[in-house]
């Protein structure tokens, strides 16, 4: 795997819309004035605030068409995405991914993003960061996020267990057991889109990373089928879960959703915990995907061995 230059003070962080437009029309502005008060120059890319009137950011070939340019660019030195939503499954096909190996950078993003994380581990090798977005990096970002989210992009020195910030919530263990190795993955829903698809990422041997926001147990479960369907599951080596917020079923009908994790992986034969502050969360970890991570269900322990970056 490629790894990027880790981010050091007067960096250029360039931001780019892959996905839905923001539409808030001050998040941007607040994003660029927060990280420029963290020393970092910060430029925009040309469709950032673009907007087709409906769910994406701009047109498929003037998305992609930021992302390519930007990774070109000897003077950026960072991508960051401005938000998820919807769209990035709509242009992997048109990124230049010799570009990227040429070119490596930090790419960072989550949720809809996902499915760029994918292409360009597959593609390109390079070692991405699921983590927040620009437009939650402002002046009422948590300390946590903040800590986490600089610490991934500014620091060779690992390990970094990952916990949680609230002590209100926990983790739990779905199946017993102890694993290390590359982690990868994202958002659930996106992990299950690409089954089938010539951007379906091969898992064996590494560690199967999800998370996912309001999908009720049901939906979850078809995911997860999905998946198992693709074997996606062959050949894992644990398993490990974000917290799934808003996750719950509303009928009464349907299992609560670590259930629905049971039922997939309890019987796999590899560890699995859930609950991380992974994804969807105010208090949200950074992880660099494509690093080796260390997996304790036993002891409800998660901890990053690697750096994302280089010096």
């Amino acid at each position: 795997m490629i790894k990027p230059k880790k981010l050091q003070p007067g960096d250029t962080i360039a931001i780019v819309s892959p996905s839905s437009p923001t539409k808030d029309s001050t998040a941007v502005p607040r994003g660029k004035a927060f990280l420029e008060s963290l020393g970092y120059n910060v430029i925009l890319g040309k469709h950032v605030d673009e907007w087709r009137g409906n769910y994406i950011a701009a047109s498929e070939e003037a998305r992609s068409e930021d992302l390519n340019e930007l990774f070109a660019r000897k003077d950026v030195n960072m991508i960051l995405c401005a938000r998820g939503g919807y769209g990035a499954l709509q242009i992997v096909d048109k990124i230049d991914y010799e570009n990227i190996k040429e070119n490596p950078k930090l790419f960072c993003g989550y949720s809809d993003i996902t499915s760029l994380h994918l292409a360009m581990n597959r593609f390109a090798g390079l070692v991405t960061i699921h983590g927040e977005v620009l437009t939650a990096l402002n002046a009422g970002v948590t300390p946590y996020t903040k800590d986490h989210w600089l610490r991934c992009m500014t620091t060779t020195e690992e390990c970094r267990e990952i916990t949680v910030a609230d002590p209100a919530k926990f983790l739990t263990t779905v199946a017993p057991g102890k694993a290390e190795g590359e982690v990868l993955g994202g958002n659930l829903s996106l992990l299950a889109a690409s089954c089938g698809t010539f951007y379906q990422p091969d898992f064996k041997g590494k560690i199967l990373f999800f998370e996912e926001l309001n999908e009720e147990p049901y939906a979850v479960d078809r995911y997860l089928a999905q998946m198992r369907n693709c074997g996606m599951f062959e050949g894992l080596k644990g398993v490990v879960i974000g917290e799934c917020e808003a996750c719950t079923d509303h009928s009464g009908y349907y299992p609560d959703v670590v259930d629905t994790f049971r039922y997939y992986f309890a019987d796999l034969g590899v560890p699995c915990l859930y609950g991380l502050p992974l994804g969807h969360t105010k208090d949200q970890a950074a992880l660099p995907l494509g690093v080796k991570v260390r997996l304790d269900a036993d002891e409800k322990t998660f901890a990053i061995l690697e750096s994302g970056v280089t010096d």
